[in-house]
Order: structure tokens, then sequence, then C-alpha cells
């Protein structure tokens, strides 16, 4: 899968604007275009349990003002999206060009942000997020709201997940989280561009698979990649501690992984290694469902 568009969701957060700085590092290597997008909120989404109650000349004050204070944080949002294109060299373009050179579109949207990021996100080759902080109870997610597990479970795209404090920069050593699962094998499949530009790839599995990982390895040569294995070492720790522990010992810098089944997901809400990952990894995360 060549990538060549890149949509990066910005809500004026400082996560967000990192996740746009890793997007220049991703696209420059692609010779890829960025959709930066910023989603409004209708009024009914800023007060859900008081807007059905006010009456019709206050609601239509109240979506008066909050018009307003939205266009006004996508104003400023914005132009911090063009001071970085700026520093970048990235050209702001609404036109396909087929040089590769890095070009980026500002876009706004009014709507519910689950909703208008998966209708943006099915036309995207990735979408690069910044992870997500996780709450006692369920993942508080980034950069709005539920939006990432929607997109994560309905987009059908690789999510790349930046981490806290991550300084962006070109990427040498991939990590493949594998368990021969069908999510396994599509998130290889959706990253395959990412891992030809590698300098070193390494299969992180279980020894119970050592069959699995030896044909992965296998299938990886006939793309030109030169993968080497690291088995887990699952003693006294979880599956996905076990994960990220590996990927520390060999000098990783991405983690490429599949995510739950829909069913599980749904029904979990992200639980096991995909909610550990999520709350824990240090790295950048690449998750396909």
């Amino acid at each position: 899968m060549t990538i060549k568009t890149i949509l990066v969701p910005l809500d004026g957060s400082k996560a967000s604007t990192d996740a746009l700085n890793t997007a220049f590092v991703v696209a420059d290597r692609f010779g890829a275009h960025i959709d930066a997008l910023h989603v409004l909120p209708k009024p009914i989404d800023v007060a859900p349990f008081m807007f059905d109650r006010l009456s019709a000349k206050m609601k239509q004050t109240f979506e008066t003002e909050v018009a307003e204070d939205a266009r006004e944080k996508a104003a400023a949002i914005r132009m911090v999206f063009e001071e970085r294109c700026e520093q970048n060299n990235v050209s702001i373009t609404g036109k396909p060009t087929v040089t590769s050179n890095v070009t980026a579109t500002w876009r706004e949207a009014f709507g519910h942000a689950s909703e208008v990021l998966v209708h943006h996100a099915r036309l995207a080759d990735m979408i690069i997020v910044a992870r997500p902080r996780p709450s006692r109870s369920r993942v508080r997610l980034s950069p709005a709201g539920d939006t990432l597990q929607a997109v994560m479970l309905d987009s059908g795209r690789p999510i790349m997940l930046v981490p806290p404090k991550w300084k962006a920069k070109p990427i040498e050593h991939a990590a493949i989280g594998w368990n021969d699962s069908l999510e396994a094998s599509r998130a290889l499949a959706m990253t395959m561009s990412c891992l030809r530009l590698m300098k070193t790839v390494t299969v992180v599995t279980s020894k119970k698979r050592k069959a699995s990982g030896s044909t992965l390895v296998e299938y990886l040569a006939w793309h030109g990649i030169d993968a080497q294995i690291e088995w887990l070492q699952k003693k006294d720790m979880s599956v996905e501690e076990a994960i990220l522990k590996a990927c520390s010992k060999v000098g990783a810098e991405l983690l490429v992984v599949g995510g739950f089944s829909h069913t599980r997901a749904r029904e979990m809400l992200f639980g096991g290694v995909t909610r550990y990952l999520l709350a824990n990894s240090k790295i950048v995360t690449v998750m396909v469902h």
C-alpha cells in the first residue's frame, strides 16, 4: 500500500501539533499529501443534556455563540498549521499534484467528531494522531472524545499513534508484533511500504509461533526486507509488556501490530494488548483492525 495521503486531526492541543510534526516527517519520505482536519462541534454536541430544553430563541442564540467560538478556535488552529507548513517548506494546496514534494490542505467540517473523522479517514492512506491517555475505566481518547475507537474500527485504515514527548524524526528500525491473526496480517500488508524503507526490521513473536514467525521472515525477504526474529520473553509479565520490552531491547522506534477483531473490540472497548499499548507504548505505534 503506497502512502500518498495522510489525515491528521487537529484540535489545538500540543499533542495534535506533535502528530502534525510527525506527519511532516512521514510525508517527506513518501512525497505524500497531508490533510489537516479540524472538526467544529455542533451546538447539541457541546451541551447535549440542556440543548433540547432551550426555547427556540435561546437555541438560536446558543447556536450563534457556539459557531462563533468554534470559528475563532479554528482560526487559531489554522494559524498554527500554516506556521508549521511554512517552517517545513510545505506548500498548502487543495489540488492533487504529481510532484514528490510534500503538500498540505486545511479542512474544516461541522459535525460529530467520530462521524466526520471516519468519513475522511476512509479515503486516507494513513491517519496520524496523538496516543490517547488512559483513564481508570476506559481509554480517554485524543483528539476528540470517543473518536479514536470509531476511526480505528470503522475506517479500515492504519492508525499511527504518536507517544507523548516524541520528537519527530525519520524512523529506521521497525518491529512487527506477530500473532498470526487476520488483524496482524492486515497490519503487515498496509505498512509494507513503510517497512521497505527501514534499515532494520524485527519480527517480535512467541516461540510457540516459531514456524509462523520463520515463514513471515521468508515472506518479508520476497519483498526485499531482511528481517530478524526476537522471541518474546513472557516470564512474569503479560504479552503486551513482553512486546514493549522486546522493542526496547532491540532498539525499535516503530511498532506495527494488529488490534482486536471488530466484535471483541466493541464488547470490551480496547482491552488487553490493544489497551495496554494505547496507554504505555513509548514508541510510534501503527495499529490496524
